[in-house]
């Protein structure tokens, strides 16, 4: 089977009405599928050295392989933008994410959310409560978003999955963003305009509801991420424009006991949209510097000697990279199959699993 997980370009789309199946190809990624069951006959159609489906490849989502020679797995399919932000729940078992449905069927509403089982590829309607997903707390009783307020800008809120309440985190009449939970979930951190009206990290403590400043740049610092040992925040800056258009973005880690500032990344590109590994040690990125900006891919950086590694290869943008708790998979977003869609690569530990 490793032999015959090479990139099949192909234009098709099949529909298995009873399994809820879409198999789906086109000129920008690749293709071994799996969703409900085997597809060994349409394949073959294609590729007729494909004689056989192991246990492996039968799941709830289609299984492709990068131009990089990656596996990745296609969580979404729809031909509307589907996404998520640090979306999967810390059991692995629950995906938070938003559809953006205007202009996809008469009578729809703009955002929908959902909770989707990731065993079953079924979902769970949010909407009635919710105008945007986010990250699930440690111990999965709530989901952070930021989402539109009264003033039509967006404040943090918090979700009780229980009760359906929902709770404001440190209203403000400006905007606030892209909230994430410290590993212990007693902490929120998101980026605000609250301060001289520049986006800069702030850290909520729940249980006192006392509000820290932690950057202050006369900029753009945004997508805070706590490190596994809940004593760093990851985050990215916008440090200029290029000449050719596009901006230029590094990823920094302030250590919270000294204060003290690590820039990580140093390029005339846009590196941005981190997420830690579990080991602490690694981080994910989207980057453009590969290609033309708009169009990123994703790498994995070592922060202690720097070194990095290209996990994708295409002519598109993939986006907002987390890992998942057991650091099986790394979920993104991506635009390669057209509308944005949700995506999982598989990992063994800091490199993927591929193909050969």
């Amino acid at each position: 089977m490793s032999q015959n997980r090479t990139i099949v370009r192909a234009l098709f789309t099949t529909r298995h009405e009873g399994d809820s199946a879409l198999i789906r190809a086109n000129n920008a990624s690749t293709l071994l599928i799996r969703r409900a069951g085997c597809f060994k006959p349409v394949i073959a159609a294609i590729l007729p050295s494909l004689v056989s489906c192991s246990a492996a490849d039968v799941g709830p989502f289609a299984k492709l392989t990068d131009p990089s020679g990656c596996v990745i797995e296609q969580i979404t399919t729809a031909d509307y933008d589907e996404y998520q932000v640090q979306g999967a729940s810390t059991d692995g078992k629950l995906l938070a994410m938003t559809a953006s449905l205007e202009g996809a069927a008469e009578n729809d509403t703009v955002y929908q959310v959902y909770e989707m089982d990731l065993g079953t590829g079924e979902k769970t309607n949010l909407s009635h409560i919710l105008k945007n997903s986010g990250p699930f707390s440690p111990d999965n009783r709530f989901m952070v978003v930021a989402q539109a307020s009264d003033n039509g800008k967006t404040d943090i809120y918090e979700y009780e999955r229980a009760t359906g309440e929902l709770r404001e985190v440190a209203p403000h009449a400006n905007w606030d963003w892209l909230p994430s939970y410290s590993p212990d979930g007693r902490n929120i951190v998101f980026n605000s305009y609250r301060e001289g009206g520049q986006s800069d990290v702030h850290l909520f403590e729940k249980a006192t509801g006392t509000l820290t400043r932690i950057t202050e740049h006369p900029g753009y610092d945004a997508h805070s991420q706590f490190s596994p040992d809940g004593k760093r925040i990851l985050y990215h800056r916008q440090q200029g424009t290029r000449e050719n258009g596009g901006y230029i973005f590094d990823l920094f880690v302030r250590d919270l006991d000294s204060g003290e500032t690590t820039q990580l990344t140093d390029g005339e590109f846009e590196e941005s949209y981190a997420a830690w590994a579990p080991d602490g040690r690694h981080i994910v990125y989207s980057s453009d510097a590969g290609g033309e900006h708009g169009k990123h891919n994703l790498y994995v950086l070592d922060t202690g000697d720097k070194a990095s590694i290209r996990l994708t290869n295409g002519d598109w943008k993939d986006s907002y990279a987390f890992w998942s708790q057991d650091g099986k998979f790394i979920y993104f977003n991506s635009d390669r199959a057209g509308a944005t869609n949700i995506y999982r690569m598989l990992m063994d530990a800091a490199e993927c699993v591929g193909t050969g």
